[in-house]
């Protein structure tokens, strides 16, 4: 049991913050706060249940890279 939860936390800090990455660079969320946490979302609701693991870690990510997000967000309106 406690392997399985060591093996779970290291494949879960190798998801950690993907979505916010994936959403800057693949596109379609880039131009929206909360970006990885929705893409995230999205990814596990069409079936990659693991996404759901990297949520946490896309909102804390998204919450340290809000500044940045909004002056560029806002910049192209």
């Amino acid at each position: 049991m406690i392997k399985k939860m060591i093996i779970l936390a290291i494949l879960s800090s190798f998801l950690g913050g993907c979505g916010s990455f994936a959403s800057r660079f693949e596109g379609g969320y880039h131009d929206e706060y909360y970006s990885g946490v929705k893409y995230s979302v999205h990814q596990a609701d069409r079936g990659y249940r693991a996404y759901y693991l990297d949520v946490p870690f896309s909102f804390i990510f998204d919450t340290v890279m809000l500044p940045a997000d909004i002056i560029r967000i806002e910049s192209t309106h």
